[in-house]
């Protein structure tokens, strides 16, 4: 288990090594992965901006002169089941989080803002991306 706290600065930087040295991202058209996301944790959000598959920058608390193209949003306790490294039912992927939120009204799971064409269009390599959340978490990036 990583000793370091979800969404602290080390943590983002232990993703982004994370994601950016995934082979996984490399195959089926993952590398055309561009759009820019951001991920809210609580009241704390970074725009992820992705450049082919990779992490290019971690913007903290991303303002209206930063572009995105959808979201994902979640209270604490829902990330930290999200990355646990065996998550339990329905907080495991984004697609069964985001449906008991926003089509079951339940809490303490995530939700999707944003462009759904280009959620959908990017989803293989979004979802890996989200994946690579709890391989940092629980494996320290390594």
């Amino acid at each position: 288990m990583n000793e370091t706290e979800l969404s602290s600065h080390e943590w983002w930087e232990s993703y982004k090594e994370t994601v950016n040295n995934d082979p996984e991202m490399d195959v089926r058209g993952h590398d055309k992965f561009s759009e820019n996301f951001y991920i809210e944790i609580g009241d704390e959000r970074v725009l992820v901006e992705m450049n082919g598959g990779e992490i290019a920058e971690l913007v903290p608390n991303p303002t209206m002169n930063h572009q995105w193209s959808f979201g994902v949003e979640g209270d604490r306790e829902a990330w930290e089941a999200f990355v646990q490294e065996t998550p339990p039912a329905f907080n495991h992927e984004i697609i069964a989080s985001h449906y008991r939120t926003a089509v079951r009204g339940e809490e303490g799971h995530l939700q999707l803002t944003g462009d759904n064409k280009k959620i959908f269009q990017h989803l293989r390599a979004f979802q890996r991306t989200l994946d690579l959340m709890r391989v940092a978490h629980n494996n320290g990036g390594n």
